[in-house]
């Protein structure tokens, strides 16, 4: 007959090794950290590149509306 301690020991071997084998949830974890790098570089292109953006887009709306301005048309 096996002690407590054994059959408990048997027990956790066979519960880790069923969570080693489970896969079900890991694909969610990727595209979870996926998107969270996808962020992450989205967040920093915008510090680094949201000022010359707004000034791009400012010019072309001058650029625009001078055109409708003008006068002859």
């Amino acid at each position: 007959m096996k002690s407590k301690g054994t059959v408990l020991v048997m027990q956790m071997r066979r519960l880790l090794r069923s969570l080693l084998r489970d896969t079900r949830g890991a694909n969610m974890v990727e595209y979870i950290l996926l998107v969270g790098v996808v962020a992450l570089i989205s967040i920093a292109a915008f510090k680094m590149f949201g000022g010359k953006v707004q000034d791009k887009i400012k010019e072309q709306g001058n650029s625009v509306g001078q055109i409708n301005a003008s006068p002859g048309q």
